[in-house]
C-alpha cells in the first residue's frame, strides 16, 4: 500500500438510524492538490500504545460468519489484542520480505505475537494470515519472481512457515511491478502459489490500488482468492464514500468477480494539503473530538463512523466479499470505534 498505511480499535457503540443520514455528499467537492502516490501499506506514527488489559466485554456480540469478513492488518510495530477476534473474521500479520534466493526474511516478526495470534484463533475462530512484502519491503520480489527456482524454494519455505504458525492463507503486497515483464512474472509466481496453496486449503490474497489498472491488466489477478482494494491516499480527501464505489467498479468491469473484492478503508487521516502528513484515527479523536459524521478538522481528511458504516453497507448490500482495514492500532477503544461501527454495519446494516 502506498502514501501511507496508518494506525487505531473498541468499546459500546451508538448506531445511526441511518448510514444514508448525516454523511458527506455523494458528489465531493474537487480536489485540492492531489498526491501522485498510490496507496501502500506503511509504517505510521504510534499513537498511545493500546493497554494490553483492554477487554471490551460488550463489544461485537458474537464472531461473523464468513458469508462477510472483516480483514484487518496488523503491523509488527503494533501490540496485539486478541479481543480484536470479536470484531474480526481474518487479521494479516505485516510482514515478511521475500529474499532473492527463495528464503524468507521473517527478522520482524515476534514469538509473543503469533502465540497471541493463536490465542485470538483457538478462542474466536479468527483467520491467521502472513503479509509479504509492502511498501519499501518490495525490493526483491522482482529477483525472486523471475526465476522458477528461487520461485520454488520460497514456495516450499512458505508452506512450512504455514504449517508452523497454523496460517490460514498469505497476503502478497508488492508495490510495485515497473514493467509488463514483472507483471508477467508476478502472475506466474501467484498461479504457482495457489496451485501449491489449494491442496492445504489456504488463502492466497494480494493487495492492490485501482490506480494500478494503468500500469498492469487487473484482470490477470483473478487467479487468487482475494483482491485487497487499497481505496486510500489519493487526493486532497484521499478516501471518500465516491471513490470506494470507483475502485471497486474498476474491478468488477475489469472482470473480477465481486466476492474476491474487498475494500480497503484507512484507521487514520491526511493532511489535504502537500505534503499529506498523516494522523492516526485515535490521534484525532483525542485531540479534536469530532461529530460521528464529522469528516475534516484542522485541514485533515479521515473517514468518520458515518462513512465506515455507509462505505460498509455499499459492500454488504452489493455482494461483495467484505472489508479490509489499515490498519487496526490506529482506532480508538471507545464508543468512536471504527472497527466496532464496521462490524454493528455489517451485522445489523443500515
Amino acid at each position: 500500500m502506498s502514501g501511507m498505511k496508518l494506525i487505531p480499535v473498541f468499546l459500546t457503540l451508538v448506531l445511526l438510524a441511518s448510514c444514508g443520514g448525516n454523511t458527506s455528499p455523494l458528489t465531493p467537492p474537487a480536489p485540492a492538490p492531489v498526491s501522485t502516490a498510490s496507496p501502500t501499506l506503511t509504517e505510521s506514527p504510534m499513537p498511545t500504545p493500546i493497554p494490553a488489559t483492554a477487554t471490551p466485554e460488550v463489544w461485537c456480540a458474537h464472531p461473523l460468519n464468513d458469508d462477510f469478513v472483516i480483514i484487518g492488518y496488523l503491523p509488527e510495530y503494533r501490540e496485539l489484542n486478541p479481543e480484536w477476534g470479536k470484531c474480526l473474521t481474518d487479521i494479516i500479520y505485516f510482514s515478511a520480505e521475500p529474499r532473492a534466493d527463495g528464503t524468507l526474511d521473517t527478522s520482524r516478526l515476534s514469538d509473543d505475537t503469533w502465540h497471541g495470534l493463536l490465542t485470538m484463533k483457538e478462542k474466536y475462530g479468527t483467520h491467521i494470515h502472513l503479509s509479504i512484502g509492502g511498501w519499501e519491503r518490495s525490493r526483491v520480489f522482482a529477483s525472486m519472481t523471475a526465476k522458477a527456482k528461487p520461485r520454488a524454494v520460497f514456495i516450499q519455505n512458505l508452506l512450512k512457515l504455514a504449517s508452523e504458525h497454523q496460517l490460514d492463507g498469505v497476503d502478497f503486497d508488492w508495490e510495485f511491478p515497473e514493467n509488463e515483464t514483472e507483471v508477467k512474472n508476478y502472475i506466474t509466481f501467484l498461479t504457482e502459489i495457489k496451485t501449491a496453496f489449494a491442496s492445504r486449503g489456504l488463502i492466497v490474497s494480494v493487495a492492490l490500488s485501482a490506480d494500478n489498472s494503468s500500469s498492469m491488466d487487473l484482470s490477470q489477478f483473478a487467479v487468487v482468492d482475494r483482491i485487497h482494494v487499497m481505496s486510500y491516499d489519493r487526493g486532497a480527501l484521499h478516501s471518500t464514500y465516491n471513490m470506494a464505489a470507483e475502485d471497486l467498479s474498476t474491478f468488477t468491469i475489469n472482470g473480477i468477480p465481486k466476492q474476491k473484492l474487498f475494500l480497503g478503508v484507512p484507521f487514520y487521516g491526511r493532511k489535504m494539503e502537500a505534503p499529506f502528513t498523516s494522523s492516526t484515527y485515535q490521534e484525532i479523536m483525542t485531540k479534536y473530538h469530532p461529530s460521528v459524521d464529522l469528516e475534516q478538522v484542522d485541514g485533515i481528511y479521515f473517514n468518520s463512523i458515518a462513512t465506515i458504516e455507509r462505505k460498509t453497507c455499499f459492500v454488504r448490500e452489493n455482494g461483495f466479499g467484505g472489508i479490509m482495514i489499515w490498519e487496526l492500532g490506529q482506532d480508538t477503544w471507545d464508543e468512536t470505534s471504527l472497527l466496532r461501527a464496521i462490524y454493528q454495519a455489517a451485522v445489523n446494516g443500515c
